[in-house]
């Protein structure tokens, strides 16, 4: 695996909802909350973990409060 693939691999662990992806046996394997998947490419990958978090309703909450903070001229920041 090359070093930029590496770098974008270790900074997916490392977002507020962790996106693992591993390679093995000519898959990238991917595991975020608890779904998991696989693919040949790691853009596939890493596409399906991104549709599977942004799908789950507890980091939707967290979006829609993130944004209603934002909007809100009297939130603290």
């Amino acid at each position: 695996m090359e070093s930029l693939e590496q770098a974008f691999i270790d900074m997916l662990s490392r977002l507020p909802t962790p996106i693992t992806i591993t390679w093995r046996s000519g898959l990238y394997h991917w595991q975020c909350l608890e779904q998991t998947g696989s693919s040949r490419h790691l853009p596939d990958a890493v596409e399906a973990a991104l549709r599977d978090v942004l799908g789950h309703p507890a980091v939707q909450t967290s979006a829609a409060q993130s944004e209603k903070a934002l909007n809100d001229p009297g939130a603290a920041r």
